[in-house]
Formats: C-alpha cells, sequence, structure tokens
C-alpha cells in the first residue's frame, strides 16, 4: 500500500504567536529575539512583513535593524511557544497516531489509515490546515506525499497557509527542477560539493552515476541520491513511542567565515538557544556542557 505522508509547518511560528497575543503587531515587521536588551542578541524568528525586508533567522539584531529601521523587536516566550505546540499536536492526533515531531513547530503525519474515518488526503490536509487557523489563530503549510522528504518539501515550496500534493505521478515535473539545497539534508557545504560536479537541481541529483556520488559525499551521497528518486522509506514514528535521549545537541555549518568575536557570539547564542528550546520541550536539565 502506498504511504500517504502529511508535514505540517506552523508559519513563522514564534512571531504569528506574538502578533496572535498582541494584536497590535498584526501585519507589521516583527523579529523574535534572545537578549533584547543586547545588541548582540539575534533573531529567532520572523513575521513575514520583516521577512519581505531581508531580515534573516540567526543575524545579529543590528544586522536585522539595518534591513528594516521599524522593526519591532519582541522577547522570545517559550511557554506560549510549547503550548501552542501542544494544541496543534493534539489536533494532528485527532487523525493518527503517527505524529512525529520535528521541531517544536513541524510535525511528520503517516495518515496511510486514516482516509476510511476521514475522507480523501486532500480533504485531510485542508481541514487541519483550518482548523488549525480557526482553532489556533495562526496559520499552517501543510505538504502531502508518498514519502517523508517530498512531504516536507512539499510543505515547503508555497507559503504561508497553503496545501501542496506532490504524487507518484507528478514528482518528477514538480520536484526535480527544484534547486540541490530545497531539499531537507543538503546544507550549504553539500550543495558546494554538488555543484562543483555540475549538480544543481534535483533532477541533475537524481540522474547523477551513484559511485561518482558516494565518492564526493559518501554514503550521504546515495542517501540523497534516493531521496530525489522518490525512495525514502523512513517511517513517521508513533508519537507515543518512547524513545530514551542519551543527549541534545546542535550544529551549523556557517555560510561565510566568522571575523570576529560579536558573530561567532551571535551563531554560539543561537545554538544555545535552539538546545535550550528542546530541553524545555524534552522537560530535561543538562547535567553537562561538550563543545567540539
Amino acid at each position: 500500500m502506498e504511504r500517504i505522508i502529511l508535514h505540517a509547518d506552523m508559519n513563522n511560528c514564534y512571531a504569528s504567536i506574538e502578533a496572535k497575543l498582541n494584536p497590535k503587531l498584526k501585519g507589521r515587521p516583527i523579529a523574535v529575539c534572545g537578549s533584547v536588551e543586547d545588541r548582540h542578541g539575534i533573531v529567532l524568528a520572523k513575521s513575514q512583513e520583516a521577512k519581505a525586508f531581508g531580515v534573516k533567522t540567526g543575524e545579529a539584531i543590528w544586522q536585522a535593524k539595518n534591513k528594516c529601521r521599524n522593526l519591532i523587536i519582541v522577547p522570545p516566550n517559550f511557554e506560549e511557544y510549547l503550548k501552542h505546540s501542544r494544541m496543534a499536536r493534539e489536533i494532528y492526533l485527532e487523525y493518527t497516531n503517527q505524529v512525529e515531531p520535528y521541531g517544536m513547530d513541524e510535525c511528520f503525519l503517516d495518515i496511510t489509515g486514516s482516509k476510511k474515518l476521514f475522507g480523501s488526503p486532500e480533504k485531510i490536509a485542508f481541514e487541519i490546515k483550518e482548523r488549525i487557523k480557526t482553532e489556533l489563530k495562526v496559520t499552517v503549510s501543510v505538504g502531502l506525499s508518498f514519502d517523508k522528504v517530498f512531504a516536507k518539501l512539499a510543505s515547503d515550496m508555497r507559503k504561508p497557509d497553503y496545501c501542496t500534493f506532490i504524487y507518484k505521478e507528478n514528482y518528477k515535473k514538480i520536484v526535480w527542477p527544484l534547486k540541490v539545497q530545497d531539499m531537507i539534508m543538503i546544507g550549504p557545504q553539500t550543495t558546494k560539493k554538488l555543484n562543483k560536479i555540475n549538480i544543481k537541481t534535483l533532477g541533475d541529483l537524481a540522474e547523477a552515476d551513484p559511485e561518482i556520488l558516494r565518492k564526493n559525499l559518501g554514503i550521504n551521497g546515495i542517501k540523497i541520491y534516493n531521496w530525489a528518486n522518490g525512495m525514502d522509506n523512513t517511517r513517521v514514528k508513533d508519537y507515543y513511542q518512547i524513545i530514551p535521549i542519551k543527549s541534545i545537541g546542535r550544529s551549523i555549518t556557517c555560510k561565510e567565515d566568522l571575523l570576529n568575536y560579536e558573530e561567532v557570539r551571535a551563531v554560539i547564542q543561537k545554538l544555545c538557544e535552539d538546545i535550550s528550546k528542546r530541553l524545555i520541550e524534552n522537560n530535561y536539565l543538562a547535567r553537562g556542557v561538550n563543545v567540539g
């Protein structure tokens, strides 16, 4: 039986929740930032209006303000973000028990067995999107496909407040013209390596020689080759399946060299914010810190 996977992504999650809690912020360029009193704090999330000015997640507040002089800085409220994350998951769980969180604001859902109860996959996707908007007062983008990678890709394609469908019959037409970096797990360094061997689109990747990919990228080269060809068989975990977490970590490959203390500090702070968020989400306390 062909699987039916949804990926639900709450649009501009933190900023949307802040605008919901304070209606005066609605429609204005806002950025949720850590250490607001410190000019070297960083942007954790931005509204659609701030995004239009080129404000990016992870950059320093002073950089964001240089792009958008009227940018409104808001401190993070993780308790509210967690509350909304839980409310969204409660809605998802009404359709399937196979709900796998992917961060605080994203989830994969396997609805293969749900259509007999709730109707067509498309109907379920639209229904979930509208329920999040009506009940949580924030928007969500939903991607539907036959595997997790393409479901995630679909939800990223049209934002905010859209449902996008990628089927086996049309995935080559939709997916293959996209740039390689549009697919999950292909970051700046992998993109650079692929571009160097003249692989620029997902179609190029799908039609490449697997041995050349293995030579340049190791086992990950074969993995992304399979993904580009619609061969991701990883399952969506059961929401109630308890998997012990031994450690929580975060790393990043910077697009450019870091030239001074402020730039290094901004990156480290963003990584620390991400780890703190995951600790809070899992109700954990750190017993040690390792920096690599």
